[in-house]
Formats: structure tokens, sequence, C-alpha cells
């Protein structure tokens, strides 16, 4: 399969670095936090799949990779997954959803989708998984899936179109980001984040920045690398973030509470919005959409719609 030319750069910065010796114990809490992530961001990205402008099959699977752990980890890791072969596996499933009703369960190797073998272009840990993503990504969200894992055996997955994006639980690196393709979220604020609803307002956040485009926008602008552009770009994910999080049924003043009571910055301050700032623009969003929605229930977050120029 040839990796769509859009996709492949930001492939680039996906990879994670080895966890280094843990125990069972610690494996099992971050598996416990890759659940968390993909119920959550499931639920997040199949809501509000009429309105994305760019949508692909949400399976409702996280995926790992037996190249994500040490040698000296693999053995106890195994234990926690259920996982049984050497390829991107199943780490967390959403009940209910689209994987589990075709009966996919976690530790399940991904081998093949709709026939085709998946791509393993180098050695890098997270490559595999990045594969699928690409794989994922490239098909009618509308559509039916195959399955097939490491054993042969096929799984035909009902449609479940939703948001384009896809989210892994990373032990390194920012607290929360998006490039394009890929929400990360550290191991360690997700762990912090007990609220859901919480949990919710940074997954939203982190996606709005994906359904908005704002790597490629940044890329695309003539300043895109000032300050003032970014801190614009936040802005536009904390508002879209309100019309995510309404739609998968979380209260967005959850958000508020987030920022409240975070009170050390996720990011270099330079270049986001202070805390009262951010409350600010969430909390104007918040009557914006409810006075949009009171006039017509089926109203579309207009950042969605048309975002403005970021110039």
């Amino acid at each position: 399969m040839r990796w769509p030319l859009l996709l492949t750069p930001v492939l680039v910065g996906m990879l994670a670095a080895p966890a280094g010796a843990r125990s069972r114990a610690d494996f099992a809490e971050f598996a416990a936090q890759e659940a968390r992530l993909v119920a959550v961001s499931h639920r997040l990205t199949t809501a509000s799949a009429d309105w994305c402008p760019a949508t692909m099959p949400q399976p409702g699977w996280l995926l790992e990779d037996r190249r994500r752990f040490g040698d000296d980890d693999w053995s106890d890791a195994q234990r926690v997954y259920g996982a049984t072969g050497d390829g991107p596996f199943i780490a967390a499933l959403v009940p209910g959803s689209a994987a589990e009703r075709a009966g996919l369960v976690r530790g399940t190797v991904i081998a093949a989708i709709n026939g085709e073998p998946i791509e393993t272009p180098s050695n890098d840990e997270t490559i595999r998984i990045d594969a699928v993503i690409v794989m994922l990504a490239a098909l009618d969200p509308a559509a039916p899936l195959t399955v097939t894992d490491g054993a042969g055996r096929s799984y035909r997955l009902g449609a479940a179109p939703g948001c384009a994006s896809a989210f892994r639980v990373e032990r390194k690196g920012a607290q929360a980001a998006a490039n394009g393709v890929l929400v990360r979220l550290r191991f360690d604020l997700a762990r912090d984040v007990t609220d859901e609803a919480e949990l919710a307002a940074v997954v939203a956040h982190e996606l709005a920045h994906n359904i908005l485009r704002h790597r490629a926008r940044l890329a695309a602008a003539s300043d895109g690398r000032s300050a003032r552009l970014v801190r614009a770009t936040e802005l536009e994910a904390d508002r879209l973030s309100v019309w995510l999080m309404a739609d998968a049924g979380y209260d967005p003043a959850a958000a508020v509470r987030f920022w409240t009571r975070h009170k050390r910055p996720l990011i270099r301050a330079a270049t986001h919005p202070p805390r009262k700032e951010r409350i600010a623009a969430i909390e104007a969003e918040m009557t914006a959409m409810a006075s949009a929605r009171a006039a017509d229930p089926s109203a579309r977050p207009p950042l969605a719609v048309a975002p403005p120029p970021l110039e």
C-alpha cells in the first residue's frame, strides 16, 4: 500500500521512546489509562461525525505493539494485555464498539485490513500501528471493513464513522499534543485527571486541533511560527472542544473545572493563552452554542464549517 503523501510527514514524529524495565502493576495501570482514553475518544469522535470535515472508521480500539516494550518488560506486558503474537495488537477495546461487536478482543494482533497486510516500512517502534492508522484513514468510513488477525481469522466490522484522528498514551513528550493525525496523551497526565469529563475536555481540545487542521494551517500561514498565531489556534481548539463535548454528552463546563484546577501549564506559556483567557473563551462558546442550538438543534460549530484564516 502506498502511504498518502499528506500523512507520511506527520507520522515521522509519532515514535515513542522505550519504556525501560517496569512492573506488571505499572503495565496494568498504563493499560487502564489506555482503556480510559479509547472510551473517551471513541465517544467524542463518533458523536460529532456528522459535522466533522474529515472522517475515518473508528473501530473502537487502541493499538499497542510488541516493539514498544523492552525485552525485560514483554513477559509482564504480555500477561496484562493477553497478547500472543508479534505485530500491532488491541490494547483496549470499547464495549459495544464495531470491533467488540465483531468479536475482537484485547490482545488480538491486527495482521490485515480488507485483505491488505499491515505494511512495515521500517523497524520503528510504532510504525506498524501508524500503518494501521494510515490504512483506516484511506477507507470509506461509511463502509464496513474486514480485519484479519495473526492466526488468519477474519472479522467483519460494521461501519463506524468518526472524526478523523487516532489516539495514543505515551510515557514521554508533551503532556497532551496533536499532530494532525494523532492525539497523544502522557501517562502521568491521564492518571492525574481522574474525572472522566475533565479527561474528555483535554482529549476534545487536542482532537479539535486535528479537526481544524491547525498544524497544516500554521505551516501555510506567512507567520505560522509566531506565538500570536499559535495562541489563536489554542483558543480555537478550546472553543471547538465545547461542541465536541456537548455532542458526546459531556458537560463542557468540565473544561473550566480542568483549567481552574490544573495550575501547571501543559506547555510553554509563551505560545499558549493564560488560563483566564481560555476559560473566558470556553464560557463564551458555551453561551454561543446554547443559543445556536436553541434556534436549530442541528446547528454545527461555525469554526468547523468555515475556519477563519490564520493571519
